[in-house]
């Protein structure tokens, strides 16, 4: 990155961070989620080629940055919804008294954990971490010394990984 970016950069960071963030939370909806936003924002502006045309209005240009990154975040958001595995369902189902129900909600647990230990261990821990424990992507992220995005990675491929395996034996 040149020497020219890094102070572009930098400059719009100290003038305009407080007011992408806040942006990025209204879209997304959540304080945590326009944190990560705005720093995929930071990353696509710093990715730019340094031969590029200086940008004539640099806080119109962040923030249309920060609106395609929030896109980008809740388009990730909804798949990973798309694809989740209901624990808290086959649970209910499990406790409703129905011996045959129970034993079969069963069986989907146990296929469930098999299936989940056919992912690499960081994908596992992700998972576990958000849907068993209930924990946060910052939080799990700074357990597994990753970042956000990847542990949203993690936690989408366990969820297709599980979904797609448990459609087919049902």
């Amino acid at each position: 990155m040149s020497s020219a970016l890094n102070i572009w950069l930098g400059d719009l960071y100290r003038r305009h961070h407080r007011d992408l963030v806040r942006f990025a939370a209204r879209l997304v909806g959540d304080r945590d989620g326009g944190e990560e936003v705005v720093q995929n924002a930071y990353l696509r502006l710093a990715g730019r080629p340094a031969q590029a045309v200086a940008i004539e209005h640099p806080k119109t240009y962040a923030f249309a940055a920060t609106r395609t990154a929030a896109i980008d975040f809740t388009a990730r958001r909804h798949a990973e919804w798309l694809h989740r595995v209901d624990i808290e369902e086959i649970d209910a189902l499990a406790a409703s008294g129905d011996a045959d129900g129970a034993l079969h909600h069963r069986r989907r647990i146990v296929r469930l954990a098999v299936l989940l230990n056919e992912l690499p261990s960081a994908c596992q821990t992700a998972f576990v971490m958000n849907k068993l424990e209930g924990r946060g992507h910052r939080e799990i992220a700074a357990h597994l010394g990753v970042s956000v995005s990847m542990v949203e990675k993690h936690i989408l491929r366990a969820l297709m990984h599980c979904r797609d395996l448990m459609r087919d034996d049902d």
